[in-house]
């Protein structure tokens, strides 16, 4: 009986430490860094970094790069995390500037609180062996109130049909995932692929819904920067956990997504 009960005292206290993932679910940009042998924190200023995330899923994006021979949209990444014991378990899906990372768990230390989020401890892939990293974000906040949380968490597109034509899952979308991250007032897509760990592109947005119309304002775009600054409005459909978003503007568009959180 003595040795069930300590078994059962063991297992209580191993799961005391597993945290729920929802507990730094939010959309954060940076407010200061340090990485590698930086002994000061400095600051981005003259590019943004934001960081999403959604119960298990987070996405990262840097852009509105205006540093000298850059691009505008610098790169993202994206994948799952956990947290336990104090310590944030990212997996990474996808990660623009090193193909080498996609697949590996970084583990870092992490704190949180109402007004942000910061993460800390050491970054290990091919490109960057043993890297320090220690970074704080402040969260954002929407400046009004979302009028349907229907959207919130994450989805992957399951159809796409653009100009009246079928073609996600064939040709150069055949073997790509689309993953779609709403925590708002941030919403965040990516194209990638699994089996070869590329990246295609992907998108960050300001987004509003009221239950059957959508606007997003796009804030980064990888394809091109003519996107940048616009606002697309778009009608969406929910059934179950799947939503269709159709376009009256764009005719022969539409998108399928289904949850997966």
């Amino acid at each position: 009986m003595k040795k069930i009960s300590l078994c059962l005292l063991i297992l209580m206290i191993g799961c005391t430490n597993e945290e729920s993932t929802s507990k730094i679910d939010g959309a954060y940009q940076r407010s200061s860094f340090k990485f590698g042998n930086m002994k000061d924190w400095d600051s981005d200023k003259d590019r943004k970094v934001l960081k999403i995330f959604n119960d298990g899923y987070w996405m990262a994006f840097f852009y509105d790069d205006h540093r000298p021979g850059k691009q505008l949209f610098d790169g993202a990444g994206g994948g799952t995390y956990s947290l336990n014991n104090d310590q944030y378990l990212e997996k990474t899906d996808f990660y623009s500037w090193d193909s080498s990372a996609v697949g590996k768990e970084f583990t870092l230390n992490y704190k949180s609180d109402a007004e942000g989020f910061q993460q800390f401890g050491t970054m290990n892939s091919d490109k960057y062996p043993d890297y320090p990293v220690n970074e704080k974000f402040d969260k954002i906040s929407g400046t009004e109130k979302l009028k349907n949380d229907a959207l919130e968490g994450v989805w992957e597109m399951t159809e796409g049909t653009w100009g009246g034509e079928s073609k996600f899952g064939e040709g150069k979308y055949q073997n790509e995932t689309v993953r779609m991250i709403f925590q708002y007032p941030k919403m965040a897509l990516a194209y990638y692929s699994k089996s070869d760990k590329s990246f295609d592109g992907a998108g960050l947005f300001t987004y509003q819904f009221d239950g059957t119309n959508f606007s997003e304002f796009c804030e980064a775009y990888s394809w091109d920067s003519i996107h940048v600054g616009t606002e697309g409005v778009f009608q969406l459909k929910i059934e179950g956990d799947t939503f269709t978003k159709t376009s009256e503007t764009w005719e022969g568009f539409k998108e399928v997504f289904k949850r997966i959180n």
